[in-house]
């Protein structure tokens, strides 16, 4: 794939579908000297649904469904790695995941749960692999090799169950009813406001790259639910 077409897919699908083409051959024309501009036009839409256009009704609530998921899930990791005491951000960033859960119809429901067995066995076996071999009492110290291989196995089980369930969440908006604006802008709005006092938590306690990391989506998610209120 070429540098145009990995910038343009940067870009909020509907702006892609809309004026994919274009940005890919203006950026093709006016070469590496477009990245940096092209790179941070992407990011500046993120942060502006209301500036996104709608190839589909509800497009931009089940798109901004979909990274807010990945955004709870980035922050999840991001959590596990620095471990700060639990607090209030907790209960705002799940309050904010609920709001922004898709509801199917009923009619759907069926294939909801034919989605989610086929989506979470594989995660879900890994997770309750790791869980036995935890409490078996076989690796309680392990040392050497045997500690670096454990500790990525561990990550990568955890990576991998994120992923699965982002994915889970993708398939459910596409066959459900995408949150009302209402919902999805409280929803951005406490998740933005619960990392970010993740973040200052984990400042406060010395893990600067881990707080540097979440103030990012803290900001992101706090922007766009403000940008979707003048939608």
């Amino acid at each position: 794939m070429s540098v145009p077409a990995l910038i343009v897919a940067l870009y909020p699908p509907a702006v892609r579908e809309r004026w994919g083409d274009e940005i890919g051959r203006e950026i093709a024309e006016r070469g590496a000297r477009s990245w940096p501009d092209a790179i941070g036009g992407a990011a500046r839409l993120w942060l502006h649904p209301s500036d996104w256009p709608e190839t589909a009704a509800g497009q931009t609530r089940r798109v901004l469904a979909v990274a807010l998921f990945a955004v709870t899930g980035a922050d999840a990791l991001l959590l596990r790695a620095a471990e700060p005491a639990t607090g209030r951000w907790l209960g705002l960033i799940l309050a904010g995941a609920l709001l922004a859960v898709p509801r199917p119809p009923a009619r759907a429901l069926r294939a909801v749960a034919a989605a989610a067995i086929r989506t979470l066995a594989a995660p879900g076996t890994a997770g309750l692999a790791l869980l036995l071999l935890a409490n078996s009492g076989l690796v309680d110290h392990p040392a050497g090799p045997a500690r670096v291989l454990l500790v990525a196995a561990y990550w990568a089980a955890l990576t991998f169950i994120t992923l699965r369930v982002w994915a889970l969440t993708a398939r459910i908006v596409r066959m459900g009813t995408a949150p009302s604006r209402r919902r999805l802008r409280a929803a951005l709005l406490l998740v933005g406001a619960g990392t970010a006092l993740a973040a200052g938590q984990s400042l406060l306690g010395g893990t600067l790259l881990i707080a540097a990391a979440l103030l990012l989506p803290a900001v992101a998610a706090l922007h766009a639910g403000q940008d979707l209120h003048g939608r």
